[in-house]
């Protein structure tokens, strides 16, 4: 499972092919952010072993929201649909390892999101960077 690739992965491709719409709908995008925040709230992710991912997906929650917003432009068309795409694989219930499996369920979902964010590094340290300066 660790050495699955993006490209492999057809739920990703689906969601990719998804994030693109998306980015474009902001009525659409405002759903998919609310249903991610939603769900990081019922699953509970910062008290187990995959608190990673919970951090990931809330920093993508906020990388989305400034970018949507207008007030951080500084991230590549290409990583904000791969961000984007992400969080619709973390949404979707039925995905490479389906998510009603406790536990396992997620193991693809963090690896999605762990292959997105070691892909697209460098955007989320500015990004970041950025957000630290804004306080």
């Amino acid at each position: 499972m660790a050495q699955l690739k993006l490209t492999e992965n057809k739920y990703f491709d689906q969601a990719k092919k998804r994030a693109g719409k998306i980015l474009s709908n902001k009525e659409k995008l405002e759903e998919v952010l609310n249903a991610t925040k939603n769900r990081l709230g019922e699953v509970h992710l910062e008290n187990s072993k995959l608190s990673k991912l919970g951090q990931n997906l809330r920093l993508f929650l906020r990388m989305v929201r400034y970018y949507t917003s207008g007030a951080y432009r500084e991230i590549p068309w290409k990583s904000m649909v791969a961000i984007v795409a992400g969080l619709i694989y973390f949404l979707m219930p039925i995905d490479l390892v389906p998510d009603f499996i406790p536990f396992t369920g997620f193991i693809d979902d963090f690896t999605v999101i762990m292959l997105i964010s070691n892909a697209f590094q460098q955007d989320m340290e500015l990004f970041e960077e950025w957000e630290e300066g804004q306080k």
